[in-house]
């Protein structure tokens, strides 16, 4: 495996090819990625296993607005470009969840311990001041601990 790949990514396979470089470049410059790009928040969080809690996995959170109720956040095992998928989460507001039926809320869960342990966060990028981070990763917390969905459900 190519020593560029993150420790978390164990994924089998040969390194990429010249020509899957160029393809990749080819497309990158005349392709439309519209629905990635709408990614506006990069959250961090240490999520444990369902049939495991002692066991845990880093989980990178790339999440879009679909509106004001609905986010939904495409999941990775690391913030690093090679990073493999793990997930899919969509986060909805409390007065979206108060219209589902009971059987629907049990798929459902909260951030609100992530949130307040300390657990889930938004990463500071380096050049941003301490001080308007910390604006922004709170009301950015303040949205977040709502009711999500893992997809598929565990």
């Amino acid at each position: 495996m190519s020593s560029d790949l993150p420790t978390t990514n164990a994924a089998a396979g040969s390194p990429l090819t010249t020509k899957s470089h160029v393809l990749e470049t080819g497309a990158a410059a005349t392709q439309n990625f519209a629905p990635v790009s709408s990614i506006c928040a990069h959250l961090n969080a240490f999520h444990a296993y369902v049939a495991d809690p002692s066991r845990c996995v880093e989980t990178n959170h790339y999440c879009a607005h679909l509106n004001e109720d609905v986010r939904q956040c495409i999941l990775y095992d690391s913030p690093e470009k090679n990073a493999r998928l793990i997930g899919i989460e969509y986060m909805i507001s409390p007065r979206l969840f108060a219209t589902l039926d009971a059987e629907e809320k049990k798929l459902w869960h909260s951030h609100v311990f992530e949130v307040k342990s300390g657990m889930l966060i938004m990463p500071k990028p380096p050049l941003v001041p301490q001080v308007a981070w910390e604006t922004a990763e709170t009301a950015e917390m303040e949205e977040v601990w709502n009711p999500v969905l893992l997809f598929p459900p565990s």
